[in-house]
């Protein structure tokens, strides 16, 4: 028995938030994904397409998506390839629309909790091995469905094993809603010769004696979900040597690139060459597919003569556009929050000067240990109903003071001497 396991497709995600051009790419995306997934399968005449969940993002499937869909299982219908269509925490019951799709006659929809068997048939039409498997009835499923699969008895034909479930000891488990939690051991003495599992989008092995696998999401959907994404092809031919193999599908790739070292970089245009090293960098060990589209979330950090622009937004979103645009991709988010001054606060706190009273009056200010004699009608900038109270506005007014105290007097110290 030869198919391939996917799972967490997630059509039609919202992508909220992004702009319109690249949140129709990102959809697209998603379904490129499975077409390469379908595909595959044709040309290598799998027997089988196992979903272990989430297939859609919620009920509210568009109308692209479902014409998209019915034509890609009608291909793998055309040639022979069943699918088994276990249900998961955003598709329960297949969803108020997608449970009412005309499935093609070689699919099995698993909508609940009821355990199904399903025969999966060889080119010949000899049965080569059996699925089982059991959906989310409802959002929310709480049980351990694990204990519902059983395999069939009397048989040294393989079976699998199909299910959405969060495996308490996987990594990145703990991420992920704890929806029919089960247990490794548990699985493992099952009696099934592979799990196909969803729902945990890190793809990885649990057990390699039987093989108890998630496959990771198809694709990516989100800077916490970086690198290859895509499907499992499994080989249970001899169930005591079974062959598991990762194929990348997805089009576009997440990645998170950290940026430490900023040095001197006074300009967007410096700023952009230096991000460019590290990109180039990062490239070289991980080239992916020609055709890849990125999507990166850039995340600087260090000492920075920028630092104060560096936590302006719109400062940050230009530096997106420009990173966009110079390294041909896709999408691009800034981060500086681990950005600072090239002199810290800290280390200067302490000095008997006045640079060192200084920070230590801004600090106390801020604290609302001192107000420096000012009163509500003395702050030409207060306003009641923004700040609440004149510690509050303080707050606001003195925020990043400390720096520009530090980076004003260490630069005019520097020319004094």
């Amino acid at each position: 028995m030869r198919f391939i396991h996917i799972a967490d497709v997630h059509l039609d995600t919202a992508f909220a938030g992004r702009s319109d051009a690249v949140r129709d790419r990102l959809r697209q995306a998603s379904r490129d994904a499975l077409a390469r997934c379908v595909d595959l399968a044709v040309d290598a005449k799998f027997d089988a397409v196992l979903i272990a969940g989430d297939l859609f993002d919620d009920s509210r499937l568009s109308f692209a998506t479902e014409r998209f869909l019915l034509g890609q299982l009608g291909v793998l219908a055309e040639a022979g390839i069943q699918v088994v269509y276990a249900t998961g925490n955003h598709d329960p019951g297949g969803g108020p629309r997608a449970g009412a799709l005309d499935l093609p006659g070689n699919v099995t929809l698993v909508p609940g909790e009821e355990p199904v068997t399903v025969t999966i048939h060889g080119p010949g039409g000899d049965t080569a091995g059996y699925v089982t498997a059991v959906g989310h009835a409802t959002a929310h499923v709480t049980a351990d469905l694990s204990r519902r699969l059983r395999p069939v008895p009397g048989t040294p034909l393989p079976q699998a094993a199909l299910l959405h479930t969060q495996v308490r000891s996987a990594r990145g488990a703990e991420v992920h809603h704890p929806y029919a939690s089960s247990n490794l051991d548990r699985l493992r003495a099952a009696g099934f010769h592979y799990w196909a599992l969803g729902h945990v989008h890190q793809r990885q092995k649990l057990s390699a004696d039987p093989p108890v696998h998630y496959s990771g999401n198809l694709q990516g959907r989100g800077p916490g979900e970086t690198g290859p994404k895509g499907g499992l092809l499994v080989d249970l031919g001899d169930p005591a040597h079974p062959v598991v193999e990762f194929r990348e599908f997805s089009r576009v790739r997440w990645e998170r690139l950290a940026v430490a070292g900023l040095g001197d970089a006074r300009t967007l245009e410096a700023l952009g060459r230096t991000v460019g090293v590290a990109w180039e960098s990062a490239r070289s060990e991980d080239r992916a597919a020609n055709d890849s589209e990125w999507m990166v979330a850039v995340e600087l950090a260090g000492p920075s003569p920028l630092w104060r622009e560096l936590r302006e937004s719109e400062e940050l979103e230009t530096i997106a556009d420009e990173l966009t645009e110079r390294f041909d991709i896709l999408g691009c988010e800034v981060r500086a929050a681990g950005v600072y001054p090239a002199a810290r606060v800290e280390d200067h706190a302490g000095r008997q000067d006045a640079l060192g009273a200084a920070l230590r009056l801004c600090r106390e200010v801020r604290e609302g240990g001192e107000r420096l004699g000012l009163s509500e009608t003395e702050l030409a900038g207060f306003d009641p109903e923004r700040d609440a109270s004149v510690d509050a506005y303080l707050r606001r007014l003195l925020e990043g003071a400390p720096e520009e105290v530090l980076t004003r007097m260490l630069t005019t110290e520097s020319a004094a001497e």
